[in-house]
């Protein structure tokens, strides 16, 4: 009886590249976290452009591109596949790096998922408690509530803002880290997300 070369005991598996390895994150993991970025990254421009600017054709414009309860929505759907996502390829991911700076990662990267869960959830709540309608885009996922309903309201219109700010300085943070992970430290942290 022989083996065949697949089943040989002495040749090591790789991983498919859509799959995430000890080594590196796979396409779909890479392709998440990219999306998420570009997401949240348009939707604090959207806002800061309102800030700034106030009302004028732009801010219009980038208000009908990405409208900030669809962008919520998508943010919301993005992180729930993420996290499903991340738990599917537990085993098998990158490993934390060791000591008080993986720990301290560790925690950023879960305040990061704790975040884009609770802020546009909530956000969808207070809308839907003002009895407004949801809506992504111009598809109407949930119809006006027939009365305002303040205990929806009230945790996002305390915490919204806030956490939001404080969403914007872990991702500052976290840019800021993964370039002195690549740059400083020299060490291939940033490629295991870059591909």
């Amino acid at each position: 009886m022989t083996l065949s070369i697949e089943n040989s005991p002495s040749r090591s598996y790789t991983p498919p590249k859509w799959q995430d390895s000890p080594i590196r994150y796979g396409r779909i993991s890479r392709a998440l976290h990219w999306l998420t970025a570009a997401l949240v990254t348009f939707q604090f421009l959207v806002v800061l452009a309102w800030r700034v600017m106030g009302e004028n054709t732009m801010t219009l414009l980038l208000a009908k591109v990405g409208p900030h309860g669809s962008l919520g929505i998508l943010i919301l759907i993005v992180t729930l596949a993420r996290i499903s996502w991340a738990w599917v390829n537990r085993k098998q991911r990158p490993p934390s790096s060791p000591g008080l700076g993986g720990r301290l990662a560790s925690v950023v990267h879960v305040s990061f998922y704790v975040l884009l869960l609770w802020l546009p959830a909530f956000a969808l709540l207070r809308q839907y408690g003002r009895g407004g309608a949801i809506q992504l885009y111009s598809i109407e996922l949930l119809p006006e509530a027939e009365r305002e309903i303040a205990w929806m309201m009230a945790p996002a219109g305390v915490l919204h803002s806030p956490l939001s700010w404080l969403l914007l300085g872990l991702i500052l943070g976290h840019v800021a880290m993964a370039l002195a992970h690549r740059f400083w430290f020299k060490n291939p942290i940033l490629a295991r997300m870059v591909g």
